[in-house]
């Protein structure tokens, strides 16, 4: 059974994560890509956002494996309610 919503413990370390532009979330990565931060969706997704982008406020989500576009939000509560967290 897939999961509806993240837990608000993740939905919050992914708002201040974000928010911060916290460096090791977007250094870090558990693939060795180094694309950016990891995000994992609902529906098992993974993509991330790179650190230019979030400097920006620009929350492109791109797809891990392709680099194509999965969606552009207008913020970073857009994208959890979409069903994105912060791979942790």
């Amino acid at each position: 059974m897939a999961r509806s919503e993240w837990s608000a413990e993740q939905k919050e370390r992914t708002r201040d994560t974000l928010e911060r532009v916290d460096v090791v979330a977007f250094s870090f990565d558990p693939f060795g890509k180094k694309k950016g931060c990891t995000l994992n969706h609902l529906d098992g997704r993974y993509g991330y956002i790179t650190l230019n982008d979030a400097l920006s406020d620009n929350w492109r989500i791109l797809d891990y494996q392709s680099d194509e576009l999965f969606g552009v939000y207008d913020s970073i509560e857009h994208l959890i309610v979409d069903g994105w967290k912060v791979s942790t």
